[in-house]
């Protein structure tokens, strides 16, 4: 247990040391409970709270996002389960920061191809931005990159953790979610009383405290130790689905890539907020602005997915596809 600890401090390769506040377990909102503490592989604990209702939630992200005002803003990232770590896509599967380089190649033919570079608004001109900004779109249209996704409205954050992402194999890899449930005989069942990281009762939301900027250009925020891209600034509309999801990607910043384990942004996290799924559901209801349909628009629809789509002549990497959706 963390007792009333509530600052923790973290040490790039610059030696440059931040502060955010954790919250504190002894923080008493109603219809919420602090129920245990998690630790990363990092190192980092961060504590665990129960959330009963709607009010509850509010208020505890609140509370996040008031005891971080000197030092940042606090943006959530739903999940179906916890993991040890918070690691980018693009190493969740290979351990070397060599790969970087395959994507990298991605990245620079992207912004260096005249048609592309105008409909995604990047100036081959200015490399490091634009890189940045490609690197963040192919991350939110499903290619593996070095960021983690993140969003500033719990609504998207709750229905991320609501539903289950899935994998077929129709002649093509396609892509879907499947809104979780909590079946009458789990709870008949006594299903309450097993362990804390239960995958068929619970969903979580995530608390990342990310230092405020030092520079922000085009949409691209670079502070110390993190480099954070709000997609609805960085890129036209004609790319819905940033749009639809209010979508972030953030990552460390990192001088010298040596270990895989240096993008780990769980030290990042303040909070764990753990909800169980049936309630979630009553909260979110049926409405179509949380469905897939809206949230992951097809390509009829998002103009800038179905342009990805189109460029079979970069994206013919089995490793490096744009992510197609049913």
């Amino acid at each position: 247990m963390l007792g009333k600890l509530c600052i923790f401090a973290v040490n790039n390769k610059n030696n440059m040391t931040h502060s955010a506040r954790i919250t504190p377990q002894t923080l008493r909102i109603a219809d919420t409970k602090f129920v245990d503490t998690y630790q990363f592989k990092s190192g980092h604990v961060a504590p665990i709270f129960d959330v009963e209702s709607m009010h509850g939630l509010n208020q505890i992200i609140g509370h996040s996002k008031f005891n971080n005002r000197n030092y940042g803003r606090v943006y959530y990232r739903g999940q179906c389960e916890l993991y040890d770590q918070l690691l980018p896509s693009l190493f969740r599967k290979c351990k070397r920061t060599a790969v970087f380089a395959d994507l990298n190649k991605i990245i620079k033919s992207i912004y260096t191809d005249k048609k592309l570079a105008n409909d995604l608004h990047v100036d081959a001109s200015k490399k490091e931005i634009s890189s940045i900004k490609v690197e963040g779109i192919l991350q939110h249209y499903g290619l593996p990159t070095r960021y983690i996704d993140l969003v500033d409205n719990h609504w998207v954050a709750l229905w991320m953790g609501n539903n289950r992402f899935e994998e077929k194999q129709i002649k093509n890899k396609y892509c879907h979610f499947v809104q979780r449930e909590v079946l009458f005989e789990d709870v008949a069942g006594g299903i309450y009383t097993l362990p804390l990281n239960n995958k068929d009762l619970y969903q979580y939301i995530l608390l990342l405290a990310l230092q405020y900027p030092k520079t922000n250009d085009e949409g691209v925020s670079l502070s110390d130790n993190h480099i954070f891209v709000d997609l609805r600034q960085a890129l036209p509309s004609v790319f819905l689905r940033p749009h639809a999801q209010h979508g972030l990607v953030a990552r460390n910043k990192v001088p010298t890539e040596i270990s895989v384990n240096d993008y780990d942004m769980s030290p990042s996290v303040v909070c764990i907020l753990r909800l169980r799924i049936d309630k979630v559901s009553r909260w979110l209801g049926d409405g179509l602005m949380l469905t897939q349909n809206n949230l992951f628009p097809p390509a009829g629809n998002d103009c800038g997915y179905d342009l990805l789509l189109s460029r079979n002549d970069i994206f013919s990497q089995p490793k490096f596809q744009i992510a197609r959706y049913f």
